[in-house]
């Protein structure tokens, strides 16, 4: 039975009735964007536009739509994001869908992609890619549909992922670009790539718990976990980086911008030195490049 929601469901109900309802519950309830998410989640529930908000506020809804929007209200209210709700999420130019095996995509990581871009070689020949702990595909395919001349792999530990980055792949037309494999980050992998990404779980396993709920209660364990400290999958890749990298390839990972000195001495034991460095959109080091020396 769907628990009790705070939208109208039964009379008479419009579409201006519902939108301005909904804005006024999520600022009532303090969420950071409310008026952003009663629009994604009206436009995307009844299927109008932008524009019908404005030119057809009278539009009659259905009780059945009433009562599906109400429900998705009620789930952003108790704490889970739109993404989550909607089962997709905008990164870069795509738009990935989302199932509970994967991270959800956010901004910040496409600082990576963004460097990825920057320090690929302007070349035609191919160059191939590998995503270490890939997800939804995002960082990946992100870069594939950037660079024409390129192929990637992407490896996740979880078989739900690799099903949903092999969908996502599909929906935007990279299939054939791209394939998927299980594993422990580079271990299937040989030494013939020319850049290596990853995202990998940083949060110290003792600090889940302060996490925002929206991703602690949400995103999979296994995608935020880093262990102790938060660097056991950094040292992990770093190990692995000889055996991933032809010579002269880059190896780029997402940091916590707080972690940015701990990160690059774990990648300097193992030989590797920093090329280069990615702040996001709030300045912080949020993507670090390595190669050897």
């Amino acid at each position: 039975m769907v628990e009790e929601g705070p939208l109208p469901v039964t009379g008479d109900i419009d579409l201006a009735g519902l939108y301005t309802t909904l804005k006024r519950v999520f600022r009532e309830a303090g969420l950071p964007t409310p008026d952003l998410d009663a629009r994604l989640l009206v436009i995307e529930t009844l299927g109008v536009s932008t524009a019908q908000l404005i030119a057809n506020p009278r539009l009659p809804i259905s009780e059945e739509l009433a009562r599906e929007l109400n429900e998705r209200a009620r789930l952003r209210l108790s704490g889970q994001s739109i993404g989550r709700i909607l089962g997709r999420r905008a990164f870069w130019s795509l738009d990935l869908r989302l199932n509970r095996d994967t991270l959800e995509p956010r901004p910040e990581t496409e600082t990576v992609v963004e460097l990825a871009l920057s320090l690929l070689p302007a070349v035609e020949t191919p160059l191939l890619i590998a995503d270490l702990g890939v997800g939804t595909g995002a960082i990946l395919l992100a870069i594939l549909s950037e660079r024409l001349n390129a192929f990637g792999i992407g490896i996740d530990i979880a078989e739900g992922a690799l099903r949903e980055a092999e969908r996502n792949a599909e929906r935007h037309n990279l299939a054939d670009r791209a394939v998927f494999a299980i594993g422990n980050f580079g271990a299937p992998l040989a030494p013939v790539f020319d850049m290596v990404v990853s995202n990998p779980p940083y949060v110290a396993t003792a600090t889940i718990a302060d996490l925002d709920p929206v991703v602690r209660d949400h995103d999979p364990r296994l995608a935020l976990d880093g262990g102790e400290d938060g660097l056991d999958c950094y040292r992990t890749v770093f190990s692995q980086a000889s055996g991933m990298l032809k010579p002269g390839g880059t190896l780029i990972v997402e940091i916590d911008p707080a972690a940015r000195d701990a990160v690059i001495a774990v990648a300097e034991a193992r030989g590797l030195s920093v090329a280069a460095v990615a702040d996001d959109l709030n300045g912080d080091a949020r993507a670090v490049a390595f190669r050897f020396a």
